[in-house]
């Protein structure tokens, strides 16, 4: 299941990416995080609540800095979690890019491939998809929010 996501965020290509790769304080962004810690080089531990149709989900698992390039304005990550409780995980390759369109706006594109494992790809991927792409755009909504605010 692909999905791409392309916004302009209210910021300089250098204060978004400086955000962007702030992985706790991005991650902050996402509806539903819980908890991050760095664990390792590149490596974090995150929780994530959400809801797929009438299912609650409490993904565990890791976000792991795969490459980025400041110069390219690029940057790699994996994204693997399980819930216990409703069997099942996710696995998403994710990529994320900066690009310049003017002093104070960035264009923020994101193309995340996921892939379902276990009851998680039983849900229908209808509902997954429209709830992946949600907050996917949540996520860009928040990012541009803090960047405006001053504090990204």
């Amino acid at each position: 299941m692909k999905i791409e996501i392309l916004s302009d965020v209210p910021a300089s290509r250098e204060a978004t990416w400086a955000l962007v790769m702030d992985i706790p304080k991005a991650a902050s962004c996402i509806p539903g995080i819980k908890d991050i810690t760095p664990d390792g080089e590149g490596k974090y531990q995150a929780t994530l609540q959400a809801r797929v149709g009438p299912m609650g989900m409490n993904l565990s698992g890791t976000i792991t800095v795969l490459s980025q390039d400041a110069d390219a304005g690029e940057a790699y990550f994996l994204v693997e979690a399980n819930d216990r409780r409703v069997g099942g995980g996710v696995k998403t390759n994710m990529s994320m890019k900066v690009t310049a369109k003017s002093a104070d706006e960035t264009e923020l594109e994101i193309i995340a491939d996921t892939t379902l494992m276990g009851r998680l790809g039983e849900l229908g991927q209808p509902l997954i998809r429209r709830k992946a792409r949600n907050t996917l755009e949540e996520f860009s909504k928040n990012l541009s929010k803090l960047l405006s605010s001053g504090s990204g």
